[in-house]
């Protein structure tokens, strides 16, 4: 028998294998586009820079709930607009809190362990053991706070350096985010340029950049045998990942001492004596770090590359933010955490930035794990789960003029913050992100430290910045950009 015979018999029977499956779907399924047998409507976007876009043209034909095929089997339902969003999560979040098992390069990533793609009652253990530690502030002999104003300080050096020439700064402050991570899980912070260090940024860059909702190895697995598959690449940079993690737990059972517990990993291995043995383990604590490591670095490191651009796009909001900070702040000492209350202009600029630059506007995907009622329709178990954050955060009938950047929108006329239930640029619900609580410490300390010492300026002869965002991982990109950060 030729190869082309096998081929030919072999989608014959997927063809066979889908109209079966297909078939004994519930019949209430939310509308959407035709899928085509085998790749459903993959076609539809691949490729895609923009794929929370693709997706809002969805919206336009179908409504708010949205069903796609993707690969011969996979269904995933896109969730758009607040109130479709809110009944999911909150209203119903005990159906969908869950993360889906069947997305081939995710499971062989995490299976359905760790923080990020755990389910179950040993993920929420697992959740509310690393929430408590990173509540923590004073792990180790430095507080949070006291780390993340030591590597503003280190950051503001190394650009000090520059001279205020034209440099792209996306890398070096993706480091310093890094730092952070690094210091409450490890102990230490990391030199800038060791190699280790700089392997392990590129490796989330990897993952960051490749890992999105249409990955094609995701719904046909075979695709990630082959050479140099974006998934085999993905499955690479973590297994690289986890072989760093574990080397460096290593290094801390050799050394550890439960009377000084120095950061994470110690803290780790002390509840190791106590603890429920299925909850805390070593599998647990290296998937942990991985994970904290993902979330943590470039989700935040792409905000301050965001905010930087709004910066210097719009001079009168930086001077707005530079005068609060001499008025409430000087020079004479870092801005702190006690200063929060009176940098409120710049608190809202930080909100400002998450809102518009919507960094991850598609969250992270969800499941149901059995036949769910749904704003009239069935969702079907397993299916894969997408609720379009960006809906909601660009708005025009929540937001004024949506597109504009305008941090007076969190204020009211006297200056105070103004609480608003549709900014949910972390999510909402059980799953919302771990970490938004120490994003936001490390975003208003890094970037009120920064506005204390520098001016951020477009490039004489240069044209402003794009603000088009890029959407072809999991969170959205601007293109890069030159600034002159200049000395105040």
């Amino acid at each position: 028998m030729t190869v082309f015979e096998l081929l030919l018999i072999a989608v014959v029977l997927l063809v066979i294998m889908y109209t079966f499956v297909m078939s004994r779907l519930p019949k209430n399924l939310p509308p959407g586009p035709t899928p085509i047998p085998v790749v459903g409507n993959l076609l539809d976007f691949h490729g895609s820079r923009q794929m929370y876009k693709d997706f809002l043209k969805y919206r336009e034909k179908y409504g708010n709930v949205v069903r796609l095929v993707l690969g011969p089997f996979q269904n995933v339902i896109l969730v758009f607009g607040h109130k479709a969003i809110h009944k999911a999560l909150i209203e119903q979040g005990k159906y969908f809190k869950f993360r889906p098992t069947k997305l081939y390069v995710n499971e062989k990533v995490f299976h359905s362990k760790g923080i990020a793609f755990g389910n179950g009652e040993i993920h929420q253990k697992l959740r509310r053991f690393t929430l408590l530690t990173l509540k923590d502030f004073g792990v180790g002999k430095k507080s949070l706070e006291e780390r993340i104003q030591d590597e503003a300080c280190i950051l503001a050096d190394e650009l000090e350096s520059y001279g205020g020439q034209p440099r792209d700064i996306r890398k070096i402050l993706q480091r310093a985010v890094a730092n952070i991570i690094a210091g409450i899980i490890y102990g230490s912070r990391l030199d800038y340029g060791d190699p280790d260090f700089l392997r392990l940024i590129q490796n989330i860059d990897t993952i960051f950049a490749i890992q999105s909702g249409n990955l094609p190895e995701n719904v046909l697995p075979f695709l990630a045998y082959l050479p140099n598959s974006k998934g085999r690449k993905i499955l690479n940079a973590y297994d690289d990942m986890s072989r760093y993690a574990k080397r460096r737990i290593k290094e801390h059972r050799e050394t550890f001492d439960p009377n000084n517990i120095r950061d994470f990993v110690d803290l780790y291995l002390k509840a190791e004596e106590h603890e429920d043995e299925e909850v805390v383990n070593e599998e647990n604590m290296f998937r942990v770090i991985v994970d904290l490591f993902n979330a943590g670095t470039d989700t935040t490191a792409t905000t301050l590359v965001w905010s930087i651009l709004y910066l210097m796009n719009n001079p009168d909001v930086q001077d707005k933010c530079q005068k609060e900070i001499t008025e409430n702040v000087g020079s004479g000492r870092a801005v702190s955490l006690k200063d929060k209350e009176r940098l409120q202009y710049l608190d809202a600029t930080i909100k400002e930035t998450l809102r518009l630059a919507s960094i991850v506007p598609l969250g992270v995907p969800h499941t149901v794990q059995e036949d769910t009622q749904f704003e009239g329709y069935t969702i079907h178990k397993e299916s894969t789960i997408i609720f379009h954050l960006n809906s909601v955060l660009t708005d025009p009938n929540i937001w004024e003029m949506p597109e504009e950047f305008h941090p007076e929108r969190f204020l009211t006329e006297e200056g105070k913050q103004k609480e608003k239930e549709f900014f949910i640029p972390f999510s909402i619900g059980p799953r919302s992100c771990l970490g938004k609580h120490l994003a936001m410490m490390e975003l208003f300390l890094f970037l009120g430290n920064l506005l204390q010492r520098f001016t951020f300026k477009i490039p004489p002869g240069c044209l402003t910045p794009s603000v088009e965002r890029v959407n072809t991982g999991i969170t959205c990109q601007p293109h890069p950009y030159l600034v002159c950060v200049v000395p105040n």
